[in-house]
């Protein structure tokens, strides 16, 4: 007498198999040297003085303004918070703030 679908379970182990080979050579394939990932971070020296890099996360401080200022890379485009058009407008407010003071 035989307890339970046999074939089933026998085919139901084949294809555990296939699937953990399966993901063993992706895993194989998309293996990721520890120190490659951070090669290209690090030859890009294009970072200013009172800059400070993080992955694709640049920290700043703006010495016009005296704001702190953060640039991420995404690809090839670059955003940086606040903009480079708001340190110049606040820059230029405090410069006429201070012209109607004196």
């Amino acid at each position: 007498m035989q307890l339970g679908r046999l074939e089933v379970m026998d085919q139901s182990k084949v294809d555990y198999v296939s699937k953990i080979s399966k993901i063993q050579e992706t895993d194989k394939k998309t293996q990721v040297d520890p120190d490659e990932q951070y090669k290209n971070a690090q030859k890009k020296p294009e970072v200013a003085e009172n800059e400070v890099m993080l992955d694709n996360v640049k920290f700043g401080y703006n010495s016009d303004t005296k704001d702190f200022f953060v640039r991420i890379t995404k690809g090839s485009v670059e955003y940086q918070y606040p903009t480079e058009d708001m340190m110049n407008l606040k820059k230029n407010l405090m410069e006429a703030y201070k012209n109607t003071q004196s």
